[in-house]
């Protein structure tokens, strides 16, 4: 049992040196979102996954999914533009390191493809827009991290803003 126990004491030590040279992390993320489109806004919720490499000590880029619904008041009638979202942001992020954890901010693109549902009938929207955001991410342990985050994203008639709390690990 002591050899047991050494092994993964010695294969734990071994694994944080392992993420430095990789490098990679992926995580999951959920939250809400607040849509704006047509000088209306409304909350609603998004879910995702994202992707990150690091490519300094303090510079890394991301990619990821981000997918999230909401209803916004339209100013014509009582009825609600249902807007349903996908997005695939691509953006480079600066970490400044913190004593516990560290702050990070970033900036980039976004394609979006943005469904619009309005008394029946479905509008649909894509291309590309700015995407940015700012956060805390807090290292639970050397490969698991807690993210809480603000996102921006522009995604045509529609403006996306999003608190989220994401989950990572690296490797």
């Amino acid at each position: 049992m002591k050899k047991v126990m050494m092994s993964v004491a010695l294969t734990m030590l071994s694994l944080p040196a392992s993420a430095e040279i990789l490098g990679l992390s992926a995580g999951v993320h959920a939250g809400a979102s607040r849509l704006e489109y047509d000088g209306n806004s409304d909350y609603g919720y998004e879910y995702g996954v994202n992707l990150n490499y690091q490519l300094t000590s303090i510079l890394s880029a991301n990619a990821g999914l981000a997918i999230g619904s909401a209803e916004v008041d339209s100013d014509l009638s009582a009825a609600k533009n249902d807007i349903d979202y996908t997005t695939i942001p691509l953006t480079l992020q600066a970490d400044i390191p913190l004593l516990i954890g560290s702050i990070y901010a970033r900036a980039g693109g976004n394609y979006y493809d943005v469904d619009r549902k309005f008394a029946g009938t479905t509008f649909k929207d894509d291309g590309w827009g700015f995407a940015g955001g700012a956060g805390f991410v807090l290292g639970i342990i050397p490969l698991l991290d807690v993210t809480l985050g603000y996102e921006y994203r522009d995604m045509g008639d529609v403006d996306n803003n999003a608190i989220l709390l994401s989950v990572g690990f690296g490797l």
